[in-house]
């Protein structure tokens, strides 16, 4: 048995910091990358395709993604199994209940454990539905799973927050997991996922939406047999990318040096197809080496679909100075100096904002405004 594991698709996603226009156009992105799953797919020739929850991203479906879902779920003829997830639960007025779908898409619509034994094939999937926002119990513990076949593949296909006791989402425990004996348990929820077991994955977000989901998004093609272990193959299914990178620019005298190593580390990540680019500038320079890093964003060429710049800088006239500075300067610097250059950006964020704080308050001056950062 091979098929393609999804999850977390989140159509119609609202984009709400996007302008109208620019969120429209990500919709149709997202469109298209369920046009490039089925696709997938069908080159694979899958049996079966599963969905973990959150294919929508609210319970109201735009009519030209239900119609793209409708037709795409019955030119793929196949199985399709979905488990309705937190953000698409089964609920009156939802797509899953106001729509007639094809007779190829199985849809859980309890928060009980359910089982679909699915006919001409040798495999049965259990799974569940949210019916709300939340499910603040885990469905696993609730009944024994029933099946006409017992030699059946058993296969998994939930939304849920595995091993989290106190989560509201579905919080399956991934040894309940391992003693129901499923071959494969197709999982949803976790967009950044950990790996749980060779048996149970999360596929992670098919394409980011924003800095939270960093790098390639794909799915998950899995060939399973009863009782062996699944062999399990990535696949890369988005065209959008979105990386927070950080430049350290320590030690900088003027503007040309910072751009320097800012176009550097642009044409860097050019080369890896990066469409949405966070630069983040951190060290401590010459007052003399502010950048105008606005010129980044208003002229990012045709690399990026969008170019931010941080500026994480601390303009010190002599940086070295204070390093020797017998004062409570001196002493404030030295201390605050390795938190300044840590690998943890928000820690160095941090340790800059109490830098400047405490320079402004040993000067005397109004240090409320100080923490710009």
């Amino acid at each position: 048995m091979k098929f393609l594991h999804t999850a977390d698709l989140h159509l119609d996603s609202a984009f709400c910091a996007a302008t109208p226009i620019e969120a429209e156009q990500h919709r149709e992105e997202q469109r298209s990358m369920l046009v490039r799953i089925f696709e997938l797919a069908g080159a694979e020739e899958c049996d079966m395709i599963l969905i973990a929850g959150d294919l929508f991203d609210t319970v109201f479906v735009t009519p030209e993604t239900a119609r793209l879902c409708i037709e795409l779920f019955s030119s793929f003829e196949k199985p399709i199994i979905i488990s309705p997830g937190n953000h698409d639960p089964y609920v009156e007025g939802g797509f899953y209940r106001s729509f007639t779908l094809p007779e190829n898409v199985y849809v859980f619509s309890s928060p009980e454990l359910q089982c679909f034994d699915i006919p001409d094939t040798r495999v049965s999937v259990a799974g569940y539905a949210f019916t709300s926002s939340a499910l603040p119990r885990d469905p696993l513990d609730i009944q024994a799973i029933h099946r006409e076949n017992a030699e059946n593949i058993l296969l998994l296909c939930a939304h849920a927050d595995v091993n989290a006791p106190t989560s509201r989402y579905a919080p399956v425990l991934s040894s309940d997991i391992e003693r129901l004996g499923f071959d494969y348990a197709a999982l949803g929820h976790v967009h950044n996922p950990p790996h749980i077991s060779d048996k149970a994955r999360y596929s992670g977000f098919p394409q980011g939406r924003g800095f939270d989901e960093e790098g390639e998004g794909g799915v998950y093609i899995v060939t399973v047999d009863k009782n062996e272990t699944p062999i399990v193959q990535r696949r890369v299914i988005s065209t959008l990318r979105f990386k927070h990178a950080e430049v350290c620019v320590d030690g900088a005298d003027t503007p040309e040096e910072i751009e320097s190593r800012v176009k550097d580390e642009l044409n860097t990540y050019a080369k890896q197809g990066i469409t949405h680019l966070r630069l983040e500038l951190y060290g401590v320079v010459s007052p003399d080496a502010t950048s105008d890093i606005e010129k980044y964003q208003k002229a990012p060429g045709t690399d990026f679909r969008s170019l931010s710049v941080i500026d994480a800088t601390l303009a010190l006239p002599d940086g070295a100075y204070l390093e020797k500075d017998v004062t409570l300067r001196g002493e404030l610097y030295r201390t605050l100096r390795p938190l300044l250059f840590s690998d943890d950006s928000a820690e160095r964020l941090r340790a800059l904002r109490a830098l400047r704080i405490g320079l402004l308050a040993i000067e005397g001056k109004n240090f409320t405004d100080g923490g710009r950062a």
